[in-house]
């Protein structure tokens, strides 16, 4: 990185995201992942100002950028290389309809996706006016495209590109510090994991004499499940588009990682506040563990709230 950039005069990491063009103009190094077989031009600065923003009230640390009618970039200090990396080895062994991705970089602290843009709505926009038809269509396509990529399994829990898991339950810091966990080699260590993690969403990272049943449940469960599972991970109907009855995409694998088997479901059925979906969805994957992870969650919403 170039060194002026981390002075005190410099732009913060959230100035950053909000200068992109001045990190344009500097002469930082643009780092390309390794998966990238070719390094094709990065988007300018004139495409970047000329480009439509579609999400403008997006508050999850990127920008979804239309540059033109059918390319748009997925640019901010929350975008990861492990996302393009996610995207490229669905579209190389499953038949999901994702984003093809025609590069991807970091500069700085800055994460860019350019990838193609998928026609049609995403699901939320358009369930109230399916018919139920239409609707147990929809579910029985997603339900093929899980299972398509349910059959990738990794070497480690954590993300596509080796980097630490992002499941939800890794995210619920009482300080609000962002902290690290994984990748994991084991399922043992996976739930020391989030054992840890409830610790850190106690005040004061203390845990509690009330947590010792729950947390003797934690470390020996899945104990003979040691698969690791491609995982979308945040797959709720804004992240499904569709064009009338058909799923055209699958999108935002921001959260994608290999994980255990119940994680899937878990943020699936979490996130499900429409009750024909939510019944749906519930058809779609074993519901078994859904009750005991919703409580290792709640119990840290308890504390943190979010």
């Amino acid at each position: 990185m170039d060194e002026d950039l981390l002075t005190k005069n410099s732009p913060s990491k959230w100035d950053l995201f909000n200068h992109i063009p001045y990190i344009l103009s500097t002469n930082v190094e643009i780092l390309f992942p390794d998966f990238m077989r070719h390094k094709p031009p990065i988007v300018t600065l004139e495409e970047i100002q000329n480009a439509k923003d579609l999400c403008p009230h997006s508050m999850g640390g990127c920008k979804i950028l239309e540059i033109h009618a059918s390319v748009i970039l997925k640019v901010g200090p929350m975008v990861k290389m492990g996302e393009a990396e996610a995207l490229c080895l669905l579209r190389e062994q499953t038949s999901v309809p994702v984003p093809e991705v025609f590069n991807a970089y970091t500069i700085g602290d800055i994460g860019f996706i350019l990838m193609s843009k998928i026609p049609g709505v995403t699901l939320e926009h358009c369930w109230q006016s399916l018919t139920r038809d239409s609707k147990i269509s929809i579910i029985r396509q997603l339900q093929s495209f899980i299972y398509e990529w349910r059959r990738i399994e990794g070497p480690y829990f954590g993300s596509i590109d080796g980097g630490p898991c992002e499941d939800i339950l890794f995210q619920h810091s009482w300080d609000a510090k962002s902290r690290h966990y994984g990748p994991f080699l084991t399922r043992k260590e996976f739930n020391q994991g989030v054992v840890e993690a409830i610790r850190y969403s106690r005040p004061n990272a203390q845990l509690m004499k009330r947590d010792e049943p729950l947390l003797e449940k934690i470390l020996v469960s899945g104990d003979q499940d040691e698969r690791k599972v491609l995982t979308h991970g945040d797959l709720h109907q804004s992240n499904i588009i569709v064009n009338g009855n058909i799923v055209t995409g699958i999108i935002d694998w921001g959260a994608a990682g290999y994980s255990i088997s119940a994680r899937e479901y878990f943020c699936l059925r979490w996130q499900a506040l429409d009750p024909e979906w939510r019944d749906l969805i519930s058809t779609i994957l074993d519901t078994d563990e859904y009750e005991f992870w919703a409580e290792v969650n709640q119990s840290m919403l308890d504390y943190t709230g979010i």
